[in-house]
C-alpha cells in the first residue's frame, strides 16, 4: 500500500497546470496596484513591467494575443518617454 505522504509528494513532483500565470502586478491607480497605468512599477524609479502580470485577470481566449497588446503598448510607453 502506498502512503498518503507518497502519494502527495508524486503529485507534487509532476503535477503542471494549464493556465498561463498572470495577474501577479496588478495594474491599477489605487494603492494597492503595484504597476501605474504608464507601466512603472509604484516605489522603484526606472523600472516597468510589461508582461502578463499586469492583467487583472486570466483572460478567457489564449493569452498570446494580449500579451502581445501590452507588449506593443509597453514599448510605445517607453519610446516615448526617451523623446520627451
Amino acid at each position: 500500500m502506498v502512503a498518503d505522504d507518497d502519494i502527495k509528494a508524486f503529485i507534487r513532483q509532476v503535477a503542471g497546470t494549464v493556465y498561463h500565470p498572470c495577474g501577479t502586478c496588478r495594474m491599477g491607480q489605487d494603492d494597492s496596484a503595484v504597476v501605474d497605468p504608464e507601466l512603472r512599477v509604484r516605489g522603484v524609479e526606472g523600472l516597468r513591467i510589461i508582461d502578463a502580470s499586469v492583467m487583472p485577470a486570466i483572460p478567457s481566449p489564449n493569452i498570446h494575443p494580449a500579451t502581445i497588446m501590452i507588449a506593443e503598448k509597453g514599448s510605445d510607453i517607453v519610446a516615448r518617454s526617451l523623446v520627451a
